[in-house]
């Protein structure tokens, strides 16, 4: 009769049974519990397991809840667009005063020179030179009107989208503590598969 190995729990000889988990001999009787301890252990993990699932759900839960970071960055982004709109408002109020400017001076001026013109026609009260002096300043308002309905010369400049560099104005990185810790889990996991 051949002899066995001694059993790793109870010490008889009647080590049949051979776990190449821990490479330890067990009689049947401390093979059979040897595998329940296994399946308890196994069991355990299923149950952390499954714990840590829920706890998974639950952070992906609260995260598609809106973030506070995503808050921000819709903040910014709300800011971003008023400041942008205020520049094209306060730019063209810019543009509007210009135009108009030019144009007020043309009126104000014309309306001087209207009530000079009704002035020297009632009272008869003028010459030869005041209608050469009056001629010129019609010849002046046409080309000044032709100057103002024709492209004012207001330069704009503008700051062209495409030399903005969107990805450096708004940005996130990820904080070097939790890139630490993926890379020791990725280093773990590696030595785990191997």
């Amino acid at each position: 009769m051949a002899t066995g190995k001694r059993c790793s729990t109870c010490q008889k000889e009647t080590g049949t049974m051979h776990c190449i988990g821990c490479d330890a001999y067990f009689c049947t009787k401390d093979f059979r519990g040897h595998r329940e301890t296994l399946c308890s252990k196994m069991d355990g993990l299923v149950e952390k397991r499954n714990d840590l699932q829920a706890k998974i759900n639950d952070a992906a839960q609260r995260n598609n809840a809106r973030s506070p970071l995503i808050a921000r960055i819709d903040e910014w982004e709300k800011m971003t667009i008023d400041k942008v709109k205020q520049a094209a408002d306060r730019t063209r109020q810019q543009t509007d005063r210009l135009l108009n400017s030019k144009r007020m001076k043309i009126t104000t001026e014309f309306k001087t020179f209207s009530e000079e013109l009704a002035h020297l026609k009632e009272t008869e009260n003028f010459v030869e030179h005041d209608l050469i002096r009056l001629k010129q300043m019609i010849d002046n308002f046409y080309q000044d009107l032709q100057q103002v309905t024709q492209t004012p010369m207001i330069e704009l400049h503008t700051e062209q989208s495409d030399r903005i560099d969107w990805n450096r104005f708004i940005f996130v990185e990820e904080k070097s503590n939790y890139t630490e810790y993926q890379q020791q889990k990725q280093q773990v996991l590696g030595k785990l598969i191997h």
